[in-house]
């Protein structure tokens, strides 16, 4: 993954700018039949809004030459977009109490650069609260939904939607909650739902140990979805730039051992 983007301060320069940005992104996932090679640039105009949300407005062009199982093709989408986030927190290194609200939705219309019509959205948030000194509480609940003609043939991996990961359902591997197609193969989903519960205990100023329940899947349909569930304990330092995060878990929902997660950075 290689990006470069430029900068010019709006007024006022701390919160506003307008960004060209433009990336390149390689990626296979091992084991697997997914290859993704994707392309993007186009213009942002970032605000902060006088109620304290941050606005930002996109143009972008994408580009994905893809294979995923038994689809492989060149998908070529022009997406006007839009994403408003929130952040309440006391601390943005290590928060104990606040929460984030982040909604953001992009579309293309076929015929107009685009090869299909698209209309994608995320929601995401999330919360955290300290009692005490030492009992932390953390949730998290993720929402995603696409809407389009064209998804078997048009839609390329990177508007899917897969869960299982670091960041996802803890338990399962990257990317290996999700419909499959006749072959076996994980092909992504059209919608998206995850969520976690975490407690967490001070033992000092710097080290805290864990527990969690992660849930969720990604589905083609709207009727009731088959989560998936995880579990498991972990440890937290608190480093300079946010706590590394080190978890074991284990699917409660399909055979496999125990899986080692690893993350990093500010809970919120």
């Amino acid at each position: 993954n290689v990006g470069l983007w430029y900068d010019i301060p709006l007024d006022p320069p701390l919160t506003d700018k307008l960004r060209f940005a433009g990336c390149y992104q390689n990626e296979e996932l091992a084991g697997t039949d997914t290859l993704s090679k994707l392309l993007t640039v186009g213009p942002e105009w970032h605000s902060k809004l006088p109620s304290g949300w941050q606005r930002v407005i996109s143009l972008k062009y994408q580009r994905e030459e893809y294979r995923l199982g038994d689809d492989s093709g060149l998908s070529n989408l022009l997406m006007p977009g839009v994403s408003y986030s929130f952040l309440r927190s006391d601390n943005r290194i290590d928060p104990h109490n606040g929460y984030r609200l982040q909604f953001d939705v992009q579309g293309a219309k076929e015929g107009l650069v685009s090869d299909t019509n698209l209309l994608h959205g995320n929601i995401l948030l999330k919360g955290l609260t300290t009692l005490g000194h030492n009992h932390r509480f953390l949730g998290r609940v993720q929402f995603g939904g696409s809407a389009t003609n064209g998804f078997k043939n048009n839609i390329p991996p990177s508007l899917r939607f897969f869960a299982g990961g670091d960041q996802s359902v803890r338990g399962y591997d990257y990317q290996t909650l999700s419909p499959k197609n006749s072959d076996g193969d994980r092909i992504g989903g059209r919608y998206l739902v995850a969520g976690s519960v975490e407690y967490q205990y001070s033992l000092t100023e710097k080290w805290r140990v864990a527990t969690f329940v992660d849930q969720g899947n990604s589905f083609n349909d709207l009727e009731l979805p088959s989560l998936k569930t995880g579990v498991g304990f972990g440890v937290r330092w608190v480093s300079p730039v946010g706590p590394l995060r080190l978890d074991l878990a284990k699917a409660l929902d399909d055979e496999g051992g125990i899986r080692l997660h690893f993350s990093m950075g500010p809970e919120l």
